[in-house]
């Protein structure tokens, strides 16, 4: 059927990915990105006395300044993007790196 070994190799390794696992990953660490990281920012930023923190409210952070931006399209939602989606980002970041240090 496959008559090239190196498309072979990709048709295998195509069988073997579990997208249940890939899914739940997607899932765990996008729910996680959208509610509990920002709270973390926020609390670790009051603990550290950080300024900007200690003068803001909770509830301006979470409304104008994490979700706000992403009900319209220019900078700060690209920002406010990257922060909810850090957690998933940098988990595959790590994930990747383990791959390819074990190869």
């Amino acid at each position: 059927m496959l008559s090239n070994p190196k498309q072979e190799n990709d048709y295998n390794m195509i069988k073997k990915i579990d997208w249940g696992k890939e899914l739940w990953h997607l899932l765990f660490f996008g729910c996680i990105g959208f509610t509990i990281w920002p709270l973390i920012i926020y609390y670790l930023g009051q603990s550290m006395q950080v300024d900007y923190f200690v003068n803001l409210p909770l509830r301006t952070w979470a409304e104008q300044k994490v979700y706000g931006p992403l009900s319209y399209f220019n900078f700060r939602s690209l920002i406010s993007l990257i922060i909810l989606f850090f957690p998933l980002l940098s988990s595959l970041a790590i994930r990747s790196l383990l791959k390819f240090t074990r190869r």
